[in-house]
């Protein structure tokens, strides 16, 4: 149970080593913008180690966190990570009134942008592919302000 938050701990199963050890999974960047970002946190990535932890529950594509009092339903979103996940609120059809909790599948820290840092190219595309569908849903960023959800 996470203190700060009374709530289970919780990840997809696919970044439980990732989780353990942050440099499990490398990071890649092609964009000069990406390079930059990667760069200046390649030091905290080797630095900066993760407190251990075990996960309480492990989700997965379709997953409904009503029995946690929130009506919403994950999405697998990999490419940022091998278990990159979003959180779709308000909706399984990205309608009106609809959030959907993205993590770093894409980013807004200078510009609003598919993810600038990943570990595998093509799924990270195919997830922001995927984003996309959710056409009317507002889009919130791991990193940045969020916005209404368009092409990415």
């Amino acid at each position: 149970m996470s203190k700060e938050f009374g709530a289970p701990v919780a990840l997809h199963r696919a970044d439980y080593e990732l989780a353990r050890d942050n440099l499990k999974e490398p990071m890649l960047a092609k964009s000069p913008v990406g390079r930059f970002v990667l760069a200046s946190i390649q030091k905290s990535f080797e630095q900066d180690r993760i407190e251990l932890f075990e996960p309480e529950v492990f989700l997965k594509e379709g997953d409904s966190l009503e029995s946690f009092g929130i009506k919403a339903t994950i999405l697998e979103l990999p490419g940022h990570t091998r278990g990159s996940i979003g959180i779709l609120v308000d909706g399984s059809d990205g309608s009106d009134g609809s959030d959907l909790f993205v993590g770093d599948a894409l980013m807004n820290l200078y510009y609003p942008s598919r993810s600038l840092l990943y570990g595998n190219r093509e799924n990270m595309l195919k997830s922001a592919k995927r984003i996309s569908e959710y056409a009317s849903a507002t889009i919130h960023f791991g990193h940045g302000k969020s916005l209404k959800n368009r092409k990415w």
